[in-house]
């Protein structure tokens, strides 16, 4: 997609209904952003969804704040991969020196998978949520955005699964990781919590204070400062700390 019309469809999203009339919208199999390619898969996307990503506005914010500080010699470990936007661009950009990828949702192995071999990219898949080690029920939805671990109330359209967790001590302790990069719906404010974070020096975190207010927020942050970790930057309702 050119830059400008790129620019256009981050700075304006109302005009994605209109271009995603345009026929080599319709017909696309792929679009590429920044040098990654990414397929049209009609079960996790629609076409103005398929045309946002193509122009770099999803995960915007948390991509801006891991090219800054996401570097080759590090080990990436992220939480809640969804369908692997982020973690595609960054491993483009940044080639970090491991990366592992964590997703609850198994419906969203496939795409994951697929979408790292297509770009010859050596990133790590475990279809394993945050937790405390045991099994816990997931709620897979059609619309993949909106499953969770709450069972949904007046829907059917969703698959209830188990899913394997780890805790975050125990993924600090298995992967070692220099970077922490987690957007996992507001449920970071529970499962966030190692009591060492030994080799993390960099935490790029999607807060939800919609989900437990700003209380929430300056408890996370009150967390994190207590293990000596300070925000650097800072865009919308994504915080990036270091120590």
């Amino acid at each position: 997609m050119p830059k400008w019309l790129a620019f256009l469809v981050r700075i304006f999203p109302g005009i994605k209904g209109n271009l995603t009339n345009l026929r080599s919208v319709i017909n696309a199999e792929y679009a590429n952003c920044d040098g990654v390619i990414f397929p049209f898969n009609s079960d996790f996307m629609d076409r103005k969804r398929f045309l946002a990503i193509a122009a770099g506005a999803v995960e915007m914010e948390e991509i801006f704040a891991a090219k800054k500080y996401i570097k080759n010699e590090d080990i990436v470990v992220e939480f809640g991969a969804g369908l692997g936007i982020a973690a595609a661009r960054i491993n483009k950009f940044a080639k970090p020196r491991k990366h592992i990828c964590f997703e609850a949702n198994p419906k969203l192995i496939p795409y994951l998978t697929d979408l790292f071999k297509i770009n010859e990219m050596e990133i790590t898949v475990r279809n394993i949520a945050l937790g405390d080690n045991s099994k816990i029920k997931f709620y897979a939805l059609n619309d993949y955005i909106l499953s969770s671990f709450t069972k949904p109330e007046g829907r059917d359209d969703f698959t209830e699964v188990e899913v394997s967790t780890l805790s975050c001590q125990q993924v600090i302790d298995d992967y070692s990781p220099t970077v922490i990069f987690c957007d996992i719906e507001g449920a970071e404010l529970n499962y966030l919590t190692a009591s060492n974070f030994k080799s993390v020096k960099t935490i790029v975190v999607e807060l939800h204070p919609k989900i437990y207010g700003t209380q929430g927020v300056n408890h996370f942050y009150k967390t994190m400062n207590k293990h000596g970790f300070r925000k650097v930057a800072r865009k919308h309702d994504t915080h990036c700390f270091t120590r």
